[in-house]
């Protein structure tokens, strides 16, 4: 008999990233009258604000290369899991934001994620995260600046914090929220100029945690610290 996959998997990223995707379309909207449209219509009736807008999944990826091939697929697709077992394995960013305190210290923001998110709702992050937006159809490549940006905008809406840049350390895959993170090291300086807090309904609170108490402060954490997450700061040689 064949082991379980490992629902996280960590592959270290020595260098840049860049993202190509597939010139295929999206696939059309299920229709109501289907497995996937049924469970799609029962989620929204729990939650009105899904949106079945496009997202990028996640073909293979090469550290060695630092290459990670996508395909344009739906939301719809991606929320009917693991219910309904359509492939998609959604693109996103996660940050891992460090600051320095007074006494040169070193901090990492943790936040805790809202009732309302996809997934994991209650339970902590290091973060902020969020799925790559898919860019226009004539677009077949985001380069690894794109992807600061586009977590830049994922700080901002999520905590109020303007930040720039960021270096690739890791892609982390969850199997069972279907996603490959892009997990980028950004390093914000002096933790007294810094004035983090949830900004819209994806994160309920945040904490700055010393380094060197993450895997102290990870073990007893209310709710509990996503895998991907405890992964990630293992990977970092915090825990």
């Amino acid at each position: 008999m064949q082991d379980a996959p490992r629902e996280i998997e960590l592959f270290a990223w020595p260098g840049s990233v860049r993202v190509t995707i597939g010139r295929d379309a999206a696939p059309a909207e299920a229709a109501a009258d289907t497995p996937i449209g049924r469970e799609w219509a029962s989620q929204r009736d729990a939650n009105p604000k899904l949106f079945n807008g496009q997202v990028l999944s996640v073909v293979s990826l090469d550290p060695a290369l630092g290459h990670i091939a996508c395909r344009r697929d739906s939301y719809q697709r991606l929320v009917v899991q693991p219910r309904i077992q359509t492939g998609v394995r959604m693109l996103a960013v996660t940050g891992v934001l460090l600051a320095t305190d007074a006494h040169g210290a070193r901090h990492v923001l943790f936040g805790r994620r809202g009732p309302g998110v996809r997934i994991y709702g209650g339970q902590w992050e290091l973060g902020p995260s969020g799925g790559v937006s898919a860019p226009p159809a004539s677009v077949q490549e985001i380069t690894e600046r794109g992807l600061a940006e586009h977590l830049a905008d994922e700080v901002e809406e999520e905590i109020g914090l303007r930040v720039s840049g960021g270096v690739p350390v890791a892609v982390v895959r969850d199997r069972h929220a279907c996603s490959d993170d892009v997990c980028m090291l950004l390093h914000l300086g002096p933790l007294a100029a810094l004035r983090a807090s949830p900004a819209n309904w994806e994160y309920t609170e945040v904490a700055w945690v010393p380094v060197r108490e993450v895997d102290r402060w990870m073990a007893s954490a209310p709710g509990g610290v996503i895998g991907a997450s405890r992964s990630l700061a293992a990977h970092l040689g915090w825990a």
